[in-house]
């Protein structure tokens, strides 16, 4: 049984040896470095035995110096099984066409499901989808990653505020949340407008609700703007008093433009040094299998000294299960060391723009800078640092929601 399943890949062959004392041919065999095995004997002149194919030229070359007959019963191993196999064309065409038909059908988008999200907005997500590839019948090597597709979809759709792709073999699954589900339930819940930052009033326009404040006032952040309350007070000690006042109160809108200050404090070097790319790339292809990679395009050196890999990857399916092959297209950017040498003003400029871009995070779009003034300027460490006063012009309301026992 050892030599069996050990000689099967290589093949075997089942010889009958008839003849006076048949058994004395294997040990002859024996003797000469041809192994064989399950020797049976079937009568005086009739043994059974079984040897690699291998031997089958030196048990011939054997039979000649002996007056038995050898006959050869029957071929064992995949090497025949592979002939028999060959014989069968139909059959193997056929296997190989339905392997690659199923390949294809795994690999290609069947379904796609959006939810979390109102039907016109799920319209405008299908539609960006469609734009990038992602429909059924699509190969799924044609589309971008799940992590690409969701940066796409949150830049081109403002009124997404959050979703997710998933792919799940040949379906893409998307949960979206609304940007404007969260801004209508705020709109329309009763509450007083507050101040978010502390300020000078410069402006108000009240649309609903009593004003608290007036041009001028200088308020802190927290405090009463725009009252909900009609009334001009809602404090009483009778209750029905109290049942009406709560019955005049109202959604509370409009906008409170006031003076808000900023500081900010930043520095830029004279000598600096920093990474950028030249421009020039080189792109090359591979198939890996089990982390082998195998170039099958572009076989060149990379000629950077330095470079920065850009990796897109692809993964292939049969059915659910995720083959150990994948696709790998990798582009190799040239990179460049810059080092610079700025003057005092270059550097206040520098220093300057990067100022606005750090106060420009911390206020709203809409608002408007009045004034910018530098309060200190220093030159220490190789450095220009300045501290910089902002007076900007914004919109500080805040909701503020009415809560029982108000």
């Amino acid at each position: 049984m050892f030599y069996k399943k050990k000689s099967w890949f290589k093949g075997f062959i089942k010889v009958k040896v008839v003849g006076e004392y048949p058994e004395l041919f294997f040990d002859l065999c024996s003797r000469n470095g041809i192994q064989v095995w399950n020797i049976k004997k079937a009568g005086k002149t009739v043994c059974f035995g079984e040897i690699e194919l291998a031997d089958v030229k030196k048990i011939k070359i054997l039979k000649r110096k002996t007056i038995h007959k050898l006959y050869f019963e029957s071929r064992l191993g995949f090497p025949f099984f592979l002939k028999h196999t060959f014989y069968q064309r139909p059959l193997i065409i056929g296997f190989v066409v339905a392997v690659c038909f199923i390949f294809i059908l795994s690999n290609m988008v069947w379904r796609i499901d959006v939810v979390g999200l109102d039907e016109e907005l799920e319209k405008k997500v299908n539609d960006q989808l469609d734009n990038y590839g992602v429909k059924k019948g699509n190969f799924q090597w044609n589309i971008e990653v799940p992590g690409e597709i969701q940066k796409k979809l949150l830049k081109d759709i403002p009124e997404l505020l959050w979703i997710g792709v998933k792919k799940n073999g040949t379906t893409y699954y998307l949960e979206g949340v609304e940007k404007t589900r969260v801004e209508k339930q705020q709109e329309d819940e009763i509450g007083h407008l507050v101040a978010a930052k502390d300020g000078v009033i410069v402006d108000l326009y009240v649309k609903k609700g009593q004003p608290s404040v007036k041009v001028n006032d200088v308020v802190q952040k927290g405090d009463l703007l725009i009252s909900a309350y009609l009334g001009q007070n809602k404090q009483t000690d009778k209750k029905d008093d109290e049942k009406e006042d709560k019955q005049t109160a109202v959604v509370a809108q409009g906008e409170v433009i006031a003076k808000v200050w900023y500081k900010t404090t930043v520095d830029m070097p004279f000598d600096d040094n920093y990474d950028v790319l030249t421009g020039k790339n080189v792109t090359k292809h591979y198939i890996d299998i089990s982390q082998l990679k195998i170039p099958i395009w572009n076989f060149s050196s990379i000629p950077f000294q330095q470079k920065e890999v850009e990796v897109e990857e692809k993964s292939f399916y049969f059915l659910n299960w995720k083959l150990p092959i994948s696709y790998h297209k990798e582009v190799i950017h040239e990179e460049k060391n810059v080092k610079v040498k700025r003057t005092k003003e270059e550097a206040r400029k520098l220093a300057l723009e990067q100022s606005k871009r750090n106060l420009f995070q911390l206020i709203p779009t809409d608002a408007i800078v009045e004034e910018e003034k530098v309060l200190h300027e220093r030159v220490e460490n190789g450095k220009v640092k300045l501290t910089i006063y902002y007076t900007v012009l914004e919109d500080i309301t805040k909701r503020q929601p009415l809560y029982q026992g108000d």
